[in-house]
């Protein structure tokens, strides 16, 4: 199957395998953690739908290699490219992970002024699309570059706060620490390439080279700081709720 040699020729499905280990490991967390925060809740819900999003990836790619003699109706489909829910999965990347960050906030000014910003996001993000950018062709430049600075914003933030608060005694056991750490290190990498994402194509394979293996050590490192940010997490502040609770029966 053609499908299958491509797969092990690009090495594509070693990203996949950490993607559905870090969403296990949330899964893991969620049923193991008591008072487990919404925001953070969500982002383990972000991540089994970035799976189901990969697995669809995999559909218009099987379709090209047979040629379009299975799964037809993407042949001259502006749906035949991945491009399109890149964009999308941009903006909820953007909003989940900001959202988490700017929901730990203690300064309400500072932390209004964000709210704003993350709903007014989505909203230029989709002008950007249908008017200066090319929603189906290439990722919008525009939208990636004011996502990453709203994320970093978000996080730079947090982390003002943190270091002037007793939670710098205790960052290494929470989950936020290595959803910021991936996501910052991630988007520093990722960002300049999808600038030129309208490069990816047949008639420049050494940038798709190229593309194919910075994304796949990315989501390498992403995908395991995720899970190592899980366990933690729940390390710290399991031992902790176990404590309480032992306390409490006396």
């Amino acid at each position: 199957m053609k499908l299958v040699e491509f797969l092990l020729d690009t090495k594509l499905y070693v990203g996949n395998i950490f993607e559905i280990i870090a969403a296990i490991a949330g899964i893991w967390y969620l049923r193991k953690s008591r008072n487990v925060a919404s925001e953070i809740k969500y982002f383990v819900y972000y991540l089994v739908l970035i799976i189901f999003l990969e697995i669809y990836a995999y559909l218009p790619i099987w379709a090209y290699l047979e040629d379009y003699e299975k799964l037809s109706f993407y042949k001259n489909s502006p749906f035949r490219r991945n491009v399109w829910w890149g964009n999308i999965l941009k903006i909820i990347t953007t909003l989940c992970v900001s959202w988490i960050f700017i929901k730990a906030l203690r300064n309400p000014q500072i932390k209004r002024k964000l709210i704003y910003l993350i709903v007014i996001y989505p909203i230029l993000s989709i002008i950007s699309f249908f008017t200066i950018g090319e929603f189906f062709n290439a990722y919008d430049p525009y939208v990636n570059i004011i996502g990453t600075l709203l994320m970093l914003t978000s996080v730079g933030i947090f982390y003002i706060e943190t270091l002037r608060s007793d939670r710098i005694l205790t960052f290494y056991g929470d989950i936020r620490f290595y959803i910021s750490l991936g996501m910052v290190i991630w988007n520093l990498c990722m960002v300049p390439l999808s600038i030129y994402s309208s490069f990816f194509s047949l008639q420049n394979p050494l940038y798709m080279e190229l593309d194919t293996l910075v994304h796949r050590y990315a989501n390498i490192f992403l995908y395991s700081v995720f899970t190592i940010g899980f366990y933690m997490d729940y390390r710290m502040n399991g031992k902790k709720e176990g404590k309480t609770a032992n306390y409490n029966k006396f």
